[in-house]
């Protein structure tokens, strides 16, 4: 009943998605991926300079050319970064098409908003499902997320956004349970939500994925009752050896989505980790100092030129084309660790929650996280706006804590402002910092 209802509501992507899953097994020689690549660059390119302001602005100053010539010339064009985008807010707001922003958490840069409309959740909507076909799986079946609920976090209109996501779940056939608090008590209850649900696959943050089949693990339990067909890791890097792991604890494969909230879903790898396959038709992916570059080609409300996602790859740029399969990726890892409660109660939980509380205030930039020797929290954070009110921002932590079943002690948080972020050498957000014993 839900699959019939939901292949009437999507009737339209459900056609291009088979379009687009046969063009996909139809095409294979390097010379038509860049033929396609290039002419697609090109037309997205020209709406960008007759329509964007943005790069209407970024053609006059870099003195850019109406269209290139070969993907080789994308890396001529200047590399565009979260935050010129953040710097460049105001400009890009005004991109024709935009129906609302999606927000970045921030956990290796700048918390951003970026311009979305139709075409992008159209574009999203497909390409996903594309790479879950790989797998087979199929829109409708029976998806289990562990997930952040950063719509808890959003405000005036929380209510109604929770009731519109639970719509939505309920048509696509998706559970979703808080990928936050990782206490026992709570990988037990999920434990015991998959086994009753039977999902024909799982989807979550690989650090989150591994906590709960790390706990399942030392008890000698398995979740291959549940009978789930896939795994799939997103938003983090994960290790060979903790997919393995999860694997074994699942009795399926672990497969990577790969993709970021500015860009989407850029590939998806089928039956392991990797090679991750990059959906060309839409992005050109290059490397440059091993650092990838994105650049989207589909129709977008605001499209990525030469876009630095700050994540790692030793996979190289082939001669006058582009990467179609990354086999290895260093990307954003989140991290897990305990806290204490008001009531000395130990609670593992995700640094995700922390970011999805505060990307929210509007002011906040950039977020690090030190744990004491005494088990006291202290967050560190840059502002466009200066120092902030350290009670407000301590109230707000301690009542979106409470969500979640965690009653902090407010005094055992401190904030501390910086006028320069924490980064690695690498240039990321040092996440967090101090004791984690």
């Amino acid at each position: 009943m839900i699959k019939s209802l939901a292949k009437l509501l999507l009737a339209r992507r459900f056609a291009e998605l088979k379009r687009r899953v046969d063009f996909y097994s139809s095409v294979h020689s390097a010379d038509q991926i860049r033929a396609i690549q290039l002419d697609r660059f090109n037309q997205s390119w020209k709406r960008c300079i007759e329509t964007i302001p943005f790069y209407r602005e970024w053609r006059k100053n870099y003195r850019l050319p109406g269209e290139i010539q070969a993907l080789d010339d994308i890396d001529e064009f200047p590399i565009l970064t979260k935050k010129i985008i953040s710097e460049q807010s105001d400009l890009i707001a005004q991109s024709p098409g935009k129906k609302w922003n999606t927000l970045t958490g921030g956990t290796s840069g700048l918390s951003t908003a970026f311009p979305m409309g139709d075409s992008d959740a159209d574009a999203a909507w497909v390409n996903t499902h594309v790479g879950r076909a790989w797998n087979s799986l199929q829109p409708g079946d029976r998806l289990f997320m562990i997930w952040g609920h950063s719509h808890l976090f959003s405000g005036p209109g929380a209510g109604f956004k929770q009731f519109k996501r639970k719509l939505k779940d309920k048509l696509n056939n998706i559970k979703r349970v808080s990928a936050y608090n990782l206490d026992e008590s709570r990988l037990e209850a999920i434990a015991s939500e998959l086994l009753k649900d039977r999902p024909a696959y799982v989807i979550g943050y690989g650090s989150c994925l591994g906590q709960l089949c790390g706990y399942l693990r030392t008890q000698g339990r398995t979740l291959i009752g549940a009978e789930v067909k896939r795994v799939v890791n997103t938003s983090e890097t994960l290790e060979e050896s903790k997919a393995a792991v999860i694997s074994s604890i699942f009795g399926c494969p672990v497969i990577n989505e790969y993709g970021m909230a500015e860009a989407g879903v850029l590939g998806y790898s089928s039956g392991s980790l990797y090679p991750i396959r990059v959906f060309w038709n839409d992005y050109v992916v290059r490397s440059i100092d091993r650092r990838l570059i994105v650049t989207t080609i589909g129709r977008r409300c605001f499209p990525l030129i030469n876009y630095d996602p700050e994540d790692l790859s030793s996979d190289v740029t082939p001669e006058s084309g582009s990467i179609t399969s990354i086999t290895n990726l260093q990307g954003k890892v989140r991290d897990i660790f305990e806290i204490e409660d008001l009531h000395g109660n130990k609670h593992e939980v995700s640094v995700i929650i922390f970011d999805h509380i505060f990307k929210q205030i509007e002011s906040l930039a950039l977020l690090h996280y030190e744990l004491t020797e005494k088990g006291d929290i202290l967050i560190k954070y840059t502002s466009n706006s200066g120092k902030l009110n350290h009670d407000q921002l301590r109230d707000h932590f301690g009542s979106e804590m409470k969500k979640e079943g965690i009653e902090i002690d407010k005094s055992r948080v401190g904030f501390d402002w910086l006028e320069l972020p924490l980064q690695t050498t690498a240039g990321k957000r040092v996440t967090l910092t101090g004791n984690r014993e």
